[in-house]
């Protein structure tokens, strides 16, 4: 069999500027960084699946670089006693029924769909965010969904490999339903339903 001959390819000096300074910011060599590239050009065109499944980290490595101690446990409030309520008179109204808040869900890869029960959700690598994803490239604090007034949003935290919406780094994004950010080479898709 013939050895392959490698091509050597001349790139447009923008674009090979644009992967040193991705390179710098990632921390990842420019191979690296066109890997992934590639790898998430194929996942949005429909040619790579993402199947998610559980890997033991390797012998004596951890994944995150140093241990978080666990929060202390909680106590319950103790009781107060309750104030009083004056009675409603006779014939007049109960107060409007608070509208309904539409839930949202997350899906990371193909994981399973989790809804957001808190309206401050953590995402990274961190072992205090509500979804953890370990992973060297995340960051400890990679980004957080918060439930505003006017609806779920999501915010990049000044993360080392930035949070992306078809294409384009965001740093904060209202979210809509069913539209899929990538955090890393991780894929977190969003649903919206009606409280």
């Amino acid at each position: 069999m013939d050895n392959p001959v490698r091509k050597m390819v001349q790139l447009n000096p923008r674009l090979l500027s644009v992967l040193k300074q991705l390179s710098r910011d990632t921390g990842l060599e420019p191979d690296q960084v066109i890997n992934l590239a590639l790898f998430e050009l194929g996942r949005k065109l429909g040619l790579v699946k993402v199947a998610a499944r559980d890997v033991a980290a390797p012998a004596g490595v951890d994944l995150l670089d140093e241990v978080e101690p666990a929060p202390p446990p909680r106590r319950p409030p103790a009781a107060s006693p309750q104030p009083h309520r004056p009675s409603r008179p006779t014939g007049a109204q109960p107060q409007a029924a608070k509208k309904p808040r539409d839930v949202l869900f997350i899906q990371m890869d193909d994981g399973p769909m989790v809804p957001i029960r808190k309206n401050v959700f953590l995402i990274g690598r961190g072992s205090k965010c509500d979804q953890i994803i370990q992973h060297r490239s995340v960051s400890r604090e990679h980004a957080v969904i918060t439930r505003e007034r006017n609806g779920w949003f999501i915010e990049d935290l000044n993360s080392a490999n930035g949070t992306w919406l078809d294409g384009d780094q965001i740093t904060k994004h209202k979210i809509a339903g069913g539209e899929e950010f990538t955090i890393s080479n991780h894929v977190l898709q969003v649903t919206i339903r009606a409280g």
